[in-house]
C-alpha cells in the first residue's frame, strides 16, 4: 500500500515539473513558413505541435498559407501578371488548387519592397522549389511522420478570416471540420487542436457543427472597428469564465500576457494567465522569435514568461531554442502553471490518441503532495515500529 501511494505522490509531483509545451509557430524559422519541410523541421526538433494556417482557393482547397493574399510569400506576380485585385494583391481565393501548384513558395519578403522580413533568414532569392500544400498533405505528413518516428506531435490549425471566406459564401470552418472528419480526427483525444481570432467561430465550430476537437483562443489587442472580436472583453475575468465553457487555451499576443516599458523591458503581468488557470483554461502566447525580440535578452524574456508569468507553453519561431532553453534550465519552477499532459496511443497514426491533462498542477497542489506523501511515510514507519515493540 505505501509503495502505491509513494508512486501515486511522486507521478503527481513529476507532472507539476513539466516544462511548457513548445509550438512550432509556421513550422520553423530555417525554412520558408508553413512548407512541408518546414513543417517536417519542426517535427524533428521535438516541437510539441506544429502551427500551421488554412485558406480557400476558388475551388474550395484548403490551402496552407498565413495570408489571404500570396504576395508575401511566393512568386505569384511572375506567375500571373494580370490577376491581381485593384489593391495591387493576388487573393487564394481567385485561384483553383491547379493554378496554386505551380507557385514558388520563398522566405517571406515585403510585398512593397520585395525586401526580405527576416533578412538572417532562408534566402527569399533562393531558386530552390519549395510549394504551397493543402490541409491534407499536412495531416499525411504529421500522420506518416508520427508512425515512422514514434514521436507524436500535434497539429495546431489556424482558421484564417472566416469572416472573410463568408464573403464569398464559403463555409472554411465546416470544409475543415469535414476534412478533419475524413481521416476520423473527431475527437478531443486526437492530435488536431482548431484556433482562430474569430471567438465568435469558435462557438459556431463547438455548438453548431458539433465539433469535440479541443480549441483555442487566439487574441490580440482590440481595435474597434478592426477586431473580429471583442479581446478587450475576452480577455477580462468575465469573458475568460465564459470561454472556459467551449475552449481548452487561450493563445494571446504576448503583450497581453505581460506589460512592456518604453525599451521593451518587462515591467510585470496582466491577470490574464491568472484568470485563465482559474478557469481551468491553458495560456499559449505567441510570437517568441529568436531574431525579433523586445527587451535585451532572449533567454530572459522566456524564463519570464516560464516562471514569473506561469504560461504553459510557447508559440515560437524557433521551437529548437526554446527547448534548449527549457532543457538547459535546471531549476524547475514548481510554482508553474497548469501544464498539458499528452499520452498517445500510437496503435495507428490515424486513431493517435492525445489525452490532454488539464487538472491543476499549481504549486499549492505539488506542495500539499509533497506534504501527504512525507506524512505517509512517517506514519508507516511509525506503524512499522510499533510491531517490533
Amino acid at each position: 500500500m505505501f509503495v502505491f501511494v509513494l508512486f501515486f505522490y511522486y507521478l503527481e509531483i513529476s507532472q507539476g515539473l513539466q516544462r511548457p509545451l513548445v509550438i512550432g509557430h509556421r513550422g520553423v524559422a530555417y525554412l520558408p513558413e508553413l512548407t512541408l519541410a518546414s513543417q517536417s523541421m519542426a517535427h524533428a526538433y521535438g516541437a510539441d505541435m506544429i502551427e500551421i494556417d488554412v485558406c480557400l482557393s476558388r475551388d474550395d482547397q484548403l490551402i496552407i498559407i498565413h495570408d489571404t493574399y500570396l504576395d508575401g510569400v511566393t512568386n505569384v506576380r511572375e506567375m500571373f501578371s494580370n490577376r491581381n485585385r485593384s489593391d495591387g494583391r493576388n487573393y487564394v481565393i481567385d485561384f483553383t488548387l491547379e493554378e496554386l501548384r505551380i507557385l514558388t513558395v520563398r522566405e517571406r519578403v515585403n510585398p512593397s519592397t520585395n525586401v526580405q522580413v527576416y533578412p538572417l533568414r532562408f534566402p527569399s532569392k533562393s531558386i530552390v522549389p519549395f510549394r504551397l500544400s493543402t490541409l491534407n498533405e499536412t495531416i499525411e505528413l504529421l500522420l506518416g511522420l508520427n508512425h515512422a518516428t514514434g514521436r507524436q506531435r500535434q497539429l495546431l490549425i489556424e482558421i484564417k478570416q472566416p469572416e472573410y471566406h463568408v464573403l464569398y459564401n464559403k463555409s472554411i470552418s465546416k470544409i475543415v471540420i469535414e476534412t478533419l472528419n475524413a481521416y476520423n480526427l473527431t475527437r478531443s483525444t486526437d492530435p488536431i487542436i482548431i484556433q482562430t481570432f474569430n471567438i465568435e467561430e469558435l462557438m459556431h465550430i463547438r455548438y453548431n457543427l458539433h465539433s469535440q476537437l479541443r480549441l483555442f483562443a487566439l487574441m490580440t489587442v482590440y481595435q474597434a472597428g478592426v477586431s473580429v472580436s471583442d479581446y478587450d472583453f475576452y480577455r477580462s475575468e468575465e469573458g475568460i469564465r465564459n470561454l472556459s465553457n467551449t475552449v481548452q487555451a487561450l493563445a494571446p499576443d504576448h503583450v497581453l500576457v505581460v506589460d512592456y516599458d518604453m525599451n521593451g523591458e518587462i515591467k510585470g503581468t496582466s491577470n490574464l494567465t491568472k484568470w485563465a488557470h482559474q478557469y481551468d483554461l491553458n495560456v499559449y502566447p505567441y510570437t517568441f522569435r529568436k531574431d525579433q525580440f523586445p527587451g535585451s535578452s532572449f533567454e530572459k524574456l522566456v524564463e519570464y514568461f516560464w516562471h514569473i508569468a506561469q504560461v504553459d507553453g510557447f508559440i515560437t519561431d524557433h521551437p529548437d531554442v526554446i527547448l534548449e532553453l527549457l532543457q538547459n534550465n535546471t531549476t524547475f519552477n514548481t510554482t508553474s502553471s497548469t501544464t498539458l499532459s499528452t499520452t498517445f496511443n500510437t496503435t495507428s497514426s490515424t486513431t493517435l490518441s492525445t489525452t490532454i491533462n488539464t487538472t491543476l498542477n499549481r504549486s499549492s497542489t505539488n506542495f500539499l503532495h509533497l506534504f501527504l506523501l512525507i506524512t505517509t511515510f512517517l506514519f508507516t514507519s511509525i506503524q512499522r515500529s510499533e510491531l517490533y515493540f
